[in-house]
């Protein structure tokens, strides 16, 4: 391959959507389920690995399971995608728009599967009104 096309699929590469939206991590175990959001779906069951290897993990129930069961007791699901309305990312205030819809994809996972509990590593927020 020349250089001249290796630069191009690297720029097109680089300003290319990568898959973002809801998912979800199941315990296979027990069924418990961590939902979270990303901009990048590829790369957040990576991150969440290795966090959770070198014991490092926020949520600390989640953590003691990935001790107990390993990697292997454990699935990665994408349970809703966002679909780009443009091809190529040009700069970040495009990807800012994508961001702001994701708590709110997020939180309507949160309230179909309510992963509290038995059946979750979420903590219900209490509403204090």
């Amino acid at each position: 391959m020349d250089k001249s096309r290796r630069k191009e699929l690297g720029y097109n590469y680089a300003h290319s959507h990568r898959p973002m939206g809801v998912y979800r991590i199941v315990n296979t175990g027990n069924d418990k389920v961590y939902v979270g959001s990303s901009l990048n779906l590829d790369g957040v069951w990576n991150k969440h690995k290795f966090m959770l290897d070198i014991n490092n993990h926020d949520n600390k129930e989640l953590q003691a399971d990935w001790r107990k069961y390993g990697e292997e007791g454990f699935r990665f699901e994408v349970l809703e995608q966002i679909k780009p309305e443009e091809d190529f990312v040009a700069d970040v205030q495009e990807l800012k728009k994508y961001r702001k819809l994701l708590p709110e994809l997020e939180g309507k996972w949160l309230e179909q599967l309510s992963p509290y509990g038995e059946r979750g590593y979420h903590k219900q927020k209490v509403n204090r009104e």
